[in-house]
């Protein structure tokens, strides 16, 4: 009787970092707090992003930069959560500016940041081609 064999290999090897957890870098010098975010952001992730940068905002009048060049994903409800925070940033002077954010993202944005308080809806054509309208771009 012969028996076969299976052979085992013992090889280990880290899981590759999901798509929708949320990876955020957070960087700052003087009065400036970058913030490079990964992955999915929702409302659970807003609330960890704050977490992380209220601690560096020891004055006045700091900005924040959420650079989303690597961002996948933003879960809609998540908007409300930003326009909050963006709201209580300004009640001390400081600063929230979207940097890198793609056209997909921007879109989610517009839907429900109607105001356009967090000033994501670029004028760029490729913008309004997400959204399904032409924009009309005056020149002086």
């Amino acid at each position: 009787m012969s028996r076969e064999l299976t052979r085992q290999f013992s090889r280990t090897e880290s899981a590759p970092a999901r798509r929708d957890h949320l990876q955020i870098q957070v960087s700052h010098f003087e009065r400036t707090v970058r913030v490079t975010l990964s992955g999915t952001l929702d409302c659970t992730g807003v609330e960890k992003l704050i977490s992380r940068v209220a601690p560096r905002l020891v004055s006045r009048g700091c900005r924040i930069i959420l650079d989303g060049s690597r961002l996948n994903h933003l879960d809609f409800r998540a908007t409300h959560s930003l326009i909050r925070w963006n709201r209580q940033l300004r009640d001390f002077h400081h600063q929230l500016f979207l940097q890198e954010w793609s056209d997909y993202l921007k879109a989610i944005l517009v839907m429900e940041d109607w105001d356009r308080e967090l000033g994501a809806a670029g004028s760029e054509p490729a913008t309004w081609r997400l959204l399904g309208a032409t924009a009309t771009v005056s020149r002086p």
